[in-house]
């Protein structure tokens, strides 16, 4: 484990250690958690000690539970605007029955693209964004080049009836419009969209149009009347600056809990 610099958690009996994970060392990032039960509780006596890894385990299974169901999607309503429930339930927490250690991490499994460890470091680190679903899709079709990136444009009045409970563009939306890219004119289709016209500007698999003088991105349209743009091309990725910090959230959630629950525990184990 890589010891996470000054550690704030040490001088009230806890030691943090921050631990990269080897395969995405630039994105995913875990917390171990152990304690020194004197700078916790004071001195204990040999009947006390004797029931200590019994009642530690226990109130390190029982940390464990309550940051990922209680102090992570707090801390996450604190920091984010309308966090979505992907966001509030990406941390989990691993723990071995018996151990007086406990490892805190964001969850990296995604069947389907996008895990939580990945979606949610560059908010921690003040980096750049990180590469969506629909972005690589239209760079796999060849409709934009590898280096650009798709943004929705959100402020504007076609993506007004699109937008979700938590101010993002609906998934099912994302699909539409990939599918809509691939149709030509005339194609049957039973999309509540296809009296719609969806183009990009440029559309890498189509010759250039001269005196095309709209700005790069995706466009609807309906008849010779323009919608409006959907979502806007950045030939660079966009960076977000450093909103939360996993030491700060794992140290501050801990000193808040693990005292009490490790009284509690041991105060059940002397019944």
């Amino acid at each position: 484990m890589i010891r996470a610099g000054p550690d704030p958690l040490r001088r009230n009996g806890f030691k943090a250690h921050h631990c990269p994970e080897p395969a995405v060392r630039a994105t995913v990032q875990h917390m171990a958690i152990e304690f020194d039960v004197e700078k916790l509780i004071g001195k204990v006596d040999a009947i006390t000690a004797t029931q200590l890894p019994y009642a530690g385990s226990r109130a390190m299974n029982q940390l464990g539970w309550q940051l990922k169901s209680e102090a992570w999607p707090e801390f996450a309503r604190q920091r984010f605007d309308r966090p979505v429930p992907f966001t509030e339930s990406a941390l989990r927490y691993k723990h071995e029955k018996g151990s007086l250690s406990l490892l805190v991490e964001f969850n990296t499994e995604a069947p389907k693209g996008q895990d939580p460890a990945r979606y949610l470091f560059p908010t921690s680190a003040g980096s750049s964004i990180y590469i969506t679903r629909f972005t690589r899709a239209l760079r796999q079709k060849g409709v934009i080049p590898s280096n650009y990136v798709a943004i929705p444009n959100t402020s504007g009045r076609a993506l007004a009836g699109e937008i979700n409970q938590y101010g993002n563009v609906k998934a099912g939306f994302y699909q539409a419009v990939l599918k809509a890219l691939d149709r030509n004119a005339g194609d049957k289709t039973r999309s509540k969209y296809r009296d719609y016209r969806f183009f990009s500007v440029p559309d890498n698999r189509k010759p250039s149009r001269s005196g095309q003088h709209l700005k790069p991105g995706i466009y609807r349209a309906k008849g010779r009347s323009l919608d409006g743009l959907l979502f806007g091309y950045a030939q660079e990725t966009p960076t977000v600056p450093r909103i939360w910090d996993f030491e700060e959230f794992a140290t501050e959630a801990t000193n808040a809990r693990l005292p009490a629950l490790l009284n509690k525990y041991i105060a059940e184990a002397l019944r």
